[in-house]
């Protein structure tokens, strides 16, 4: 799915510092865009605004297609306790959501419920855009392509910082 991301009027601090204000950015198919500043200086918070981790103090970003996805790679991966490899890499793909959606959607229409079939019919096809129909068998592909020697089925919490930012990557 081709996407563009457009960013109008952002601006974000961190207490009464100022990181950045009236930031316009567009990003479309094939732009490459290199982030490049002092530590302290906002990249990341950009980067979080950007997909919608977190929110601006002002401005807007918008996606086009709304249903589009937008990849991000943190810092430091998000372990949660319990969670395996797969199931992290489920998550942060967006599968996991969109299987989520896609249940509900399913009991719904089980139950008669008005729309439910629309409903299920997007979630199908969000779920099947963001390869979970065959997630599992390109996640070992992945992992093992990326030297990630582990099974998957093992917990995040688990791997050692080097594992887990190639589990990041994976994602």
């Amino acid at each position: 799915m081709s996407a563009t991301l457009v960013a109008k009027g952002l601006a974000a601090s961190r207490g009464d510092r100022v990181l950045f204000s009236g930031l316009d950015l567009v990003v479309g198919r094939g732009d490459v865009i290199g982030l490049v500043g002092a530590n302290g200086a906002g990249k990341s918070t950009l980067l979080r605004l950007l997909v919608g981790v977190e929110t601006a103090d002002t401005g807007t970003v918008t996606v086009s297609p709304p249903g589009a996805t937008i990849g991000y790679l943190p810092q430091e991966p998000d372990r949660r306790s319990g969670e395996t490899v797969r199931q992290f890499l489920a998550r942060r793909t967006g599968v996991a959501a969109a299987q989520e959606e896609m249940q509900a959607a399913a009991d719904a229409l089980a139950a008669g419920g008005s729309g439910a079939d629309e409903d299920y019919s997007s979630g199908l096809e969000r779920w099947l855009a963001l390869g979970g129909a065959d997630l599992d068998e390109r996640a070992d592909a992945l992992a093992a392509g990326l030297g990630l020697a582990v099974d998957l089925d093992y917990e995040m919490t688990g791997l050692s910082g080097g594992q887990a930012a190639r589990a990041g990557l994976a994602s």
